[in-house]
């Protein structure tokens, strides 16, 4: 496992001891743990003596004066991981967070902070916790980035586990870098806000009973809801499909609305465990995430969510399945 603290030069700061156990360990973290970096014009020596080379800049540590990254134009944008700091304690204004690690590593070239956005703590699944992670490089192959995960960044490869995740804010340090940068302001803003609407949501159908029967009017209500026939065979073993997804699915034990739709997103979604598919398993996953499965859970989660939409499938569900079963008697 690497840490990326390759010299003496690099660092982490956090709340905690780290794996490497090369943390040094504070009560509170703040912008002024991290180096002020600068740039300074790149020079090289000749016979005659030292020479500025014309439109080119190298950052350094003001502290000890060395370079932390690569020659770069002066069009190039230097962002800093003070300049991070201070950008996301202004996007979580009002918010609780507290910041529980940063550091530099490879030669200080690298940079990462991590906020614990501790207001959401109370609406997390247990062992989990959202992290707000920010991190980048000084010499132009580290784009900064900035992302919601449940790693604390703590070296190299906590790092990349932060920046595997689908990011908030990911940019070149270009030209046109504060620009883009600015506009993502609101954008970060409202998806911290989104995660606690979504979380409280779902921590909520946690806390409601279902039974199968229910499960079964809600899935109702959706396929009929969408066109399937109910009286079809087809539309009938995907119903009960949904119900073994409802029982069975992954960490669900058939008793709460949060059982119901993680058993319906688990079937649209990868598939039950050991079950059959004649689609291979990215083209499932690719229509999941991407495709009108991704409409399909998205709209099915709103109804449940939504004031007065759990008795409203009921309801819907309940009449869906009844007219199909009268269809079916019909037939005989």
């Amino acid at each position: 496992m690497s840490s990326g603290i390759v010299s003496t030069r690099d660092f982490q700061v956090g709340i905690k001891q780290a794996w490497h156990g090369q943390t040094r360990v504070a009560e509170t973290l703040t912008a002024a743990d991290f180096p002020a970096i600068e740039r300074v014009p790149l020079t090289y020596s000749l016979p005659s003596g030292e020479v500025r080379w014309q439109g080119m800049t190298v950052p350094i540590s003001t502290d000890d004066g060395l370079p932390v990254g690569t020659a770069s134009a002066d069009s190039y944008t230097l962002f800093s991981p003070k300049d991070a700091m201070v950008y996301l304690q202004e996007v979580l204004a009002g918010t609780q967070y507290t910041i529980e690690s940063l550091g530099m590593i490879f030669g200080r070239s690298r940079w990462f902070v991590t906020f614990d956005l501790s207001e959401l703590a109370g609406i997390c699944p247990a062992g989990e916790a959202f992290k707000l992670g920010a991190s980048g490089g000084l010499d132009k192959s580290f784009s900064p980035m900035i992302g919601l995960s449940h790693h604390t960044q703590v070296c190299a490869n906590t790092v990349a586990l932060a920046r595997a995740g689908r990011a908030l804010f990911c940019s070149k340090l270009t030209k046109g870098f504060s620009a883009r940068l600015q506009a993502s302001r609101s954008a970060l803003g409202e998806v911290v806000g989104m995660a606690r609407v979504f979380n409280e949501s779902l921590r909520s159908m946690e806390a409601k009973p279902a039974s199968v029967d229910e499960a079964r009017n809600a899935y109702a209500a959706d396929l009929s809801g969408n066109g399937a026939d109910l009286k079809s065979s087809r539309a009938s073993n995907l119903i009960d499909e949904l119900i073994v997804g409802f029982r069975q699915g992954r960490g669900n034990a058939g008793a709460t609305r949060l059982d119901v739709l993680n058993g319906y997103t688990e079937v649209f979604g990868s598939g039950l465990v050991g079950a059959s598919s004649k689609r291979d398993a990215f083209s499932r996953w690719q229509s999941s995430e991407f495709g009108g499965f991704a409409d399909r859970k998205e709209g099915f989660a709103a109804a449940l969510t939504d004031e007065g939409g759990w008795s409203r499938v009921q309801k819907e569900g309940n009449a869906a399945l009844a007219e199909a079963r009268a269809g079916a008697l019909a037939a005989i």
